[in-house]
């Protein structure tokens, strides 16, 4: 057997290798920060909202300042305090961050020494009853509950929801708090009871904040048990039983931070142990990776959440890792696990660009590669004026030797709409969608924002075995229409869709109606 370094060790000669930080002169240092928040709803309005802010709990202070990646003091940093804003905005009960800077020259020599920080929020409705409806096809997808995404102002959340899906239907309580004792770490804690099963899912984490951040950290495990279907032709046809655990202990550090990228190396431990039908597969995997970060991020009103800001990032993403399994680290030996991938902004102007992307990941057993994936698409979005969008979208994904439990599925449910939830199942994946929004009316009575949309959709999966060919693409067109709240709801909003097929199936109709509770596109 190969000599293996013990797995904490390695981990901890990641955290020990020196960052290189780009030197820069000597900046001014920031100087008074102020935090301002407003109400969910407009002051001086009628009486129920008037109400509705008194009884809701605005999020503390502290919270704000605790993800603030800077502090009076410190030299300023125009990349800090931008991707301070992106995570403000990010928080689930926010609907709006902002951060104004004011330069002050306090000695009058003509150069600034400081510069002041206003901090402005906009806090989100966070407490409430959690109804979820999607209507995919002829099949309802629901869900009842209740949840709290700031409770007490905090920060913290708790949601316990009664949920039937397309497989199953799933009792579940999650708890998600992302300042831990008031720190950096998250956590996140989830109890399922599955009409065929549990699942189980207990995770401790501190990512990457921002390019300058020295390391991040993963402590986590979980496992299920539940009857994964297998489907043809829109039809169940099998289950499979399938029983796993899992378990992570990864940490990051960046060797390389410069103003607009970072570079940073990987490490991990990984337990996975699946139990489908009569398969057995168990590994422990040592893996080492890195990741390459670029940042060159607009921000954007009426894409996919009304007029609430969207940020995206036309700079680069590429990462890949290696992992090899070990009889030494439980499970099997001999497997090795790669992983890759890049996604890349191709910039027009600042309201029309495409995000393209590429994905390759498997395990080698022996000889033979399994569970491979290869996939690339690709993001198209062109704003002719601020209420409109234009949207397009391209997926193919290719598989090979997949594992049984693992199929690709197309139907109205995954996009292509106008056809049948999981209408069409194979190994290999192509689709194309375009999608022309106009967003009518923002925040009417600060409750709802409406728009339309007409979309065309044309995709396949092929059957293992079959050969790839552009004249199996089945076409639909269609209408939408998206509501959306972001005084309310974290998500985008509601999308009710009318597909009609233009390649019919023999027994199918050609119209498919459908809702999804996001219109994220």
């Amino acid at each position: 057997m190969s000599a293996l370094i013990p797995v904490p060790a390695l981990l901890i000669v990641f955290l020990l290798v020196p960052a290189t930080v780009s030197a820069q002169s000597a900046p001014p240092v920031i100087g008074e920060i102020e935090v301002v928040s407003h109400e969910v709803f407009e002051t001086g309005g009628t009486a129920p909202y008037r109400l509705a802010n008194r009884l809701h709990v605005r999020t503390r202070e502290r919270v704000v300042r605790n993800d603030l990646l800077f502090e009076s003091g410190d030299p300023v940093d125009y990349e800090l305090i931008e991707q301070t804003e992106r995570n403000l905005r990010d928080l689930p009960f926010l609907r709006d961050a902002r951060l104004e800077t004011t330069e002050v020259d306090s000695d009058g020599d003509g150069a600034t020494d400081r510069v002041d920080v206003r901090v402005t929020t906009w806090d989100r409705w966070t407490l409430s009853p959690r109804v979820d409806f999607q209507q995919v096809e002829d099949r309802t997808i629901w869900e009842l509950g209740a949840s709290e995404k700031n409770l007490l102002g905090f920060g913290k959340a708790i949601t316990f929801s009664h949920r039937q899906n397309l497989d199953r239907t799933i009792d579940r309580l999650t708890y998600d708090d992302q300042q831990l004792f008031h720190t950096r770490n998250r956590l996140t804690a989830t109890l399922s009871q599955l009409s065929d099963g549990y699942d189980r899912l207990f995770l401790i984490d501190r990512p990457f904040l921002s390019l300058r951040d020295p390391w991040t950290y993963t402590i986590g495990a979980g496992g299920f048990r539940r009857t994964d279907p297998i489907v043809e032709h829109g039809v169940e046809i099998d289950r499979l039983p399938h029983r796993g655990r899992w378990s992570d202990l990864a940490v990051g550090r960046a060797i390389v931070r410069r103003d607009a990228h970072a570079v940073r190396l990987l490490g991990a431990y990984r337990f996975r142990s699946d139990h489908v039908g009569a398969e057995r597969r168990e590994f422990g995997i040592a893996e080492v990776g890195l990741q390459a970060v670029s940042h060159r991020f607009v921000r954007l009103t009426h894409v996919n959440q009304f007029e609430r800001t969207e940020d995206f990032n036309l700079g680069t993403e590429s990462h890949v890792t290696l992992g090899l399994a070990s009889e030494a680290l439980g499970g099997a030996a001999g497997a090795t696990f790669v992983a890759a991938g890049h996604q890349q902004g191709v910039v027009f102007d600042d309201d029309h660009f495409v995000i393209l992307n590429a994905a390759v990941g498997g395990r080698r057993e022996g000889a033979l590669w399994r569970n491979l994936s290869a996939s690339a698409g690709a993001r198209y979005l062109l704003k002719p004026s601020p209420r409109t969008a234009l949207i397009g979208r391209l997926d193919y994904v290719h598989g090979h030797r997949l594992d049984p439990e693992v199929q690709l599925r197309l139907g109205i449910e995954s996009g292509l709409r106008g056809y049948p939830v999981r209408q069409f199942t194979g190994d290999r994946s192509l689709l194309l969608s375009i999608e022309e929004r106009w967003f009518v009316a923002d925040d009417v009575w600060q409750l709802l924002s409406l728009g339309v949309a007409g979309f065309f959709d044309s995709g396949f999966v092929w059957p293992e075995g079959a050969p790839v060919r552009i004249g199996d693409l089945r076409s639909a067109i269609g209408v939408s229409l998206l509501v959306g709240s972001h005084r309310l709801a974290a998500r985008g909003g509601i999308r009710f869709d009318f597909g009609y097929a233009l390649n019919p199936i023999d027994g199918v109709k050609r119209w498919v109606g459908s809702a999804f509770s996001d219109i994220g596109f």
